[in-house]
């Protein structure tokens, strides 16, 4: 056992082995595993995997694994206790996605060097270090948890009641707490109490009671010399007996011999790393580590000046507008339009069009749903009908077969007539999979599909009809989803909703978690490779959260994230649809200038900075591509003209993790982000000498931050239309110019970045 965790937590564990044979004892423990050289084989719940060089994976509390690595392998083990993870987690909530096997494209280069930081420190181990290694090894948790993390959605209320028991659990643990008293403190019947804390817990209330009270027993037993009887009854345990019973069920001995076993365990001090293991870990270093800059980095684009491949436009494809009923809303129409003014659209997106207040008690008066699609196409939008998508409680697939039949068929009727077939052939229907991992969902979704295809196809037989929006979790598996479960339907296009969330089966039920991941979004773009089909694909919806009420849709960090985003996936799909169009159409908990909605617009109608985004991104309208890496994307057009586009994403820190999404304080969103300024130098190269004007538009703190600017009115509620103009005028980007003159056909441009940064270079030459 390492030093160190003694410091930490006595029940956790830090490793260094040359030859590994491994068996998870405590399935209490969450186990992060990083094979630094060789091969092993790895099977966690009776799933296999091969490990090589390099490999991390975390295994979760309650999970079983073994692991056997070969001769002159080197393997880091890090034995994480509840009761240390308890510090700073809920850990009876959350659980961990890291695993490089199954997801290659991640990026753990700072796990790695943390890692490598933590063993320099314990061989090299003397007294004067330990402050050092302790902070390395909660970096390397924060890390951990900033990136991998999987917190459950849950609803504040229920996320507060259950905190506040568990809480009470943590601090009164040693007394004789009773289900009664606690289900009164609670202000629940007894059985409802004991529903209620299983749900949430995943255990019945005894259970997890007795869990708190042995973790802290575990500590006296191996740090004091207490006799067993005491510590039993220091930590609730009223009978020695149980005490002794339950002990041996977790660790299958006598807490008397746990004790001699672990006393004579810390006397030989195995941890002690020998010769052999420190030459293997000198080599890996040499080999291996990754040298990171933190503060400087140089790009060089070479300009292939015959390049004439138009750039994939698919960022305008499809505005997402909302239920159809809002757009007979005159101030949404007014914001639509300044939506098509800056930003071009080709689908205007639209779902609940089959309701009775639209359509009537008869389903067959068509006058408003007229309204709403010529609105659309004065808007210059090709109408996208999403059919089966739930809005305010309904989809169209609940209603009776007969009667869904009539009402398509009527339906289409209606639009042929009205709009003739030329105009609605270059339409898309698109239906609607609600639940695409649950087996009986997909199985009525396929009939409702293939119903609804034949007829529209019979009446509008060049019309697009697709689906489904499914939903991409890091469960679901495309390609045998789409080849086996939906092959008896026909798709003229698929449609998928990219959001950071997993999907996870607990106890049979669906439960949906935060994904921590940066990559989340590229990395399920890259799954959807898998699907063979010359079919379109569109993500037609996409965004970093769900949540109508989540601040971070107001921040600095939104624009960022577009940015990244759209580079990431710009060139991997036939089109994208960003969700929202406008806070207009949503209604979240908060007052006031900005609610935490997911619009490109407030609902005053001022630019947000994921507006500002769209809008640098715009500017590549009818370019062509050149190149990208992970930060930048570099165009260039007919004349001399070139554009890199670039950010300086920054990932919200573990903190906003911890905290319900959509229950944020606008004094604490500074507190969700590392600021670290970033310089930058571009080199553009193979481009023609002359002079240029150099035009950099950039999105930062005081500019394009709407956000920012509202912070400095103190985030008053009631504002003055003179307030809303004001913001309006503070919130627009940096805008600078300057001329340069190129030589040796090589332009280079040096650029310092603050925390969530986002920018457009234009260069042009003169004539």
């Amino acid at each position: 056992m390492s030093k160190i965790i003694q410091y930490l937590d006595n029940q956790s564990d830090i490793k260094l082995l040359s030859y590994a044979n491994l068996k998870k004892e405590d399935i209490r423990t969450t186990d992060l595993l990083f094979l630094m050289r060789g091969k092993a084989s790895l099977t966690i719940d009776g799933k296999g995997y091969a490990m090589k060089a390099d490999d991390f994976v975390v295994v979760n509390k309650h999970e079983n694994y073994e692991l056997l690595a070969e001769k002159e392998s080197l393997l880091f083990s890090f034995s994480i206790s509840s009761f240390l993870l308890s510090q700073a987690l809920e850990v009876e909530r959350i659980s961990f996605y890291c695993n490089s096997i199954e997801n290659p494209n991640k990026n753990y280069a700072s796990l790695r060097q943390l890692v490598s930081e933590i063993i320099d420190l314990l061989i090299y181990e003397n007294d004067k270090t330990n402050f050092l290694q302790m902070s390395k090894v909660y970096q390397l948790l924060n890390e951990l948890s900033s990136l991998f993390l999987e917190q459950t959605m849950e609803t504040f209320e229920e996320d507060q009641r259950i905190q506040k028991i568990t809480r009470t659990i943590k601090e009164r643990y040693y007394e004789n707490l009773t289900l009664t008293e606690m289900s009164e403190m609670a202000h629940m019947d007894i059985a409802y109490f004991s529903k209620f804390f299983k749900k949430n817990m995943a255990r019945n209330f005894k259970d997890y009671l007795s869990d708190v009270r042995m973790q802290h027993a575990m500590q006296d037993l191996i740090e004091t010399e207490k006799p067993i009887t005491q510590i039993a009854i220091d930590n609730g345990f009223f009978s020695v007996n149980g005490f002794n019973k339950k002990f041996k069920e977790l660790y299958q001995s006598t807490p008397s011999s746990y004790r001699k076993k672990y006393q004579a365990r810390k006397a030989v001090s195995t941890y002690l790393f020998n010769d052999e293991i420190k030459q293997s870990f000198q080599q890996y270093k040499e080999e291996k580590l990754e040298v990171i800059s933190a503060h400087k980095s140089y790009y060089q684009f070479e300009i292939n000046r015959a390049e004439k491949t138009p750039i994939r436009e698919t960022w305008g494809k499809i505005l997402n507008i909302g239920a159809a009923g809002i757009v007979l809303n005159n101030s949404l129409r007014q914001q639509l339009s300044m939506l098509q003014q800056n930003l071009t659209f080709k689908y205007g997106r639209i779902w609940g069009i089959f309701s009775a207040k639209l359509l009537g008690e008869t389903f067959d008066q068509y006058d408003m749903i007229d309204e709403i699609i010529d609105s659309l196409i004065h808007l210059s939008l090709t109408p996208w009908l999403s059919l089966n998508k739930i809005s305010h409680s309904f989809k169209e697939s609940e209603y009776p077969k007969e009667k869904w039949q009539a009402m398509i068929q009527q339906f289409c009727l209606h639009l042929l007539n009205r709009y003739g077939t030329q105009t609605v052939s270059k339409w898309k229907i698109e239906i609607v999979a609600n639940a695409p991992e649950d087996h009986d969902s997909v199985s009525r979704y396929c009939s409702f599909y293939q119903m609804t295809y034949a007829i529209c196809k019979q009446l509008l037989p060049n019309i697009s009809i697709g689906g489904g929006t499914f939903v991409m979790t890091n469960r679901l598996e495309v390609r045998s989803f789409i080849n086996e479960e939906l092959s008896d339907c026909t798709f003229d296009f698929y449609s998928f909703a990219l959001f950071p969330y997993s999907n996870r089966l607990v106890r049979e039920k669906r439960n949906y978690q935060r994904v921590t991941d940066p990559d989340f979004l590229k990395n399920q773009v890259q799954a959807l490779k898998q699907i063979d089909t010359n079919k379109p694909i569109y993500i037609s919806e996409w965004s970093n959260t769900v949540s109508r009420s989540n601040l971070l849709n107001d921040s600095l960090y939104k624009g960022a994230f577009i940015i990244k985003s759209l580079i990431d996936l710009f060139d991997q799909v036939d089109g994208l649809g960003y969700w929202l169009s406008t806070d207009l159409v949503q209604k979240g908990h908060y007052q006031g200038l900005l609610t935490g909605g997911n619009g490109l617009l407030s609902k005053n109608g001022l630019f947000k900075p994921a507006m500002h985004a769209m809008k640098l991104f715009d500017q590549l309208h009818g370019a062509y591509f050149q190149c990208k890496d992970e930060k930048h994307l570099v165009c260039s057009s007919e004349e001399n003209e070139y554009f890199i586009l670039g950010h300086h994403y920054t990932h919200p820190n573990s903190l906003y993790y911890l905290k319900d999404e959509s229950n944020l304080k606008v004094t604490e969103i500074s507190q969700f982000f590392e600021e670290v300024e970033h310089e930058e130098e571009i080199v553009l190269s193979n481009i023609s000498n002359g002079t240029y004007e150099l035009r950099i538009f950039s999105c930062l703190k005081d500019h394009g931050d709407l956000f920012n600017q509202w912070s400095k009115l103190n985030f008053l509620q009631e504002l003055r239309d003179s307030d809303i103009k004001y913001l309006e005028a503070k919130s627009t980007h940096l805008q600078t110019l300057e001329v340069v003159e190129v030589r040796q056909n090589r332009l280079g441009i040096n650029k310092k970045l603050v925390t969530n940064e986002f920018y457009v270079i234009n260069i042009k030459k003169r004539r």
